[in-house]
């Protein structure tokens, strides 16, 4: 009671020192409500980490057992792997892997390489080489790209594209990943000199007949309607 009697007796005594207090508490109200970060979508650093591969020609059920089974079972056994979500396609798969959160993500992503590297000889000799990539729930592309060549084919373009140009985008401090679009799968076409194969004793017939004895398993397109959507392979052994 008698510090509020105090407190009331001060104010009315010096009713400037409390008007000056009063100011200065809502000035500093107002300073921090203005420092604060309001986001409608805050920004949450999640430990998620990419895995993606690509077996060109292979169905998804290939991708599936060959390729994504066997990538799951080794990071599972990573420390600290909260949850595993995959996604098997035509010649490609896509494993999320999200951690523990607390897990400081560039460890994260440093174990995944370590355990898919273990297993990378358990897979099949075409897959192309695995990439592990650090997830951003914010990345999006800043930069497109088209490239044209009139002495190139598109398959040369697309080939020369991937080997030399992108691994240099991907050398640049801050670039997660570089998305080629457009490429053409490379076609072969076998030329007959009638004059050899005379004199192996050979007929076209015979050319053909071999040819359609490899074992072959390769995309041939889609179709797409308003119902489903069919994947068209052209296979033969």
């Amino acid at each position: 009671m008698s510090d509020a009697t105090g407190l009331t007796a001060l104010s009315v005594r010096r009713p400037l020192l409390i008007i000056v207090v009063n100011l200065l508490i809502l000035l500093a109200g107002l300073a921090s409500l203005l420092a604060i970060d309001v986001r409608e979508l805050p920004d949450v650093d999640r430990p998620v980490v990419n895995v993606r591969a690509t077996y060109d020609g292979a169905s998804p059920e290939t991708m599936d057992a060959e390729v994504t089974g066997i990538i799951e079972g080794a990071i599972a056994r990573v420390a600290g792997v909260r949850a595993i979500e995959s996604s098997s396609e035509e010649s490609s798969t896509r494993i999320n892997v999200e951690f523990q959160p607390g897990i400081d993500i560039n460890t994260a992503a440093n174990d995944v390489r370590e355990a898919v590297s273990q297993i990378e000889r358990e897979l099949p000799e075409d897959v192309d080489q695995i990439v592990v990539l650090k997830a951003d729930d914010e990345a999006q592309p800043i930069v497109n790209l088209a490239a044209y060549s009139t002495s190139l084919t598109n398959y040369e373009l697309a080939e020369r594209i991937d080997k030399d140009i992108a691994p240099q985008f991907l050398s640049i401090p801050g670039v997660a990943d570089v998305l080629l679009y457009g490429s053409q799968p490379r076609v072969l076409r076998v030329m007959l000199d009638p004059a050899r194969l005379a004199g192996y004793r050979l007929s076209v017939s015979d050319v053909v007949e071999t040819l359609r004895s490899v074992d072959l398993d390769v995309p041939a397109g889609s179709y797409e309607s308003d119902a489903q959507d069919l994947l068209v392979r052209a296979q033969a052994s």
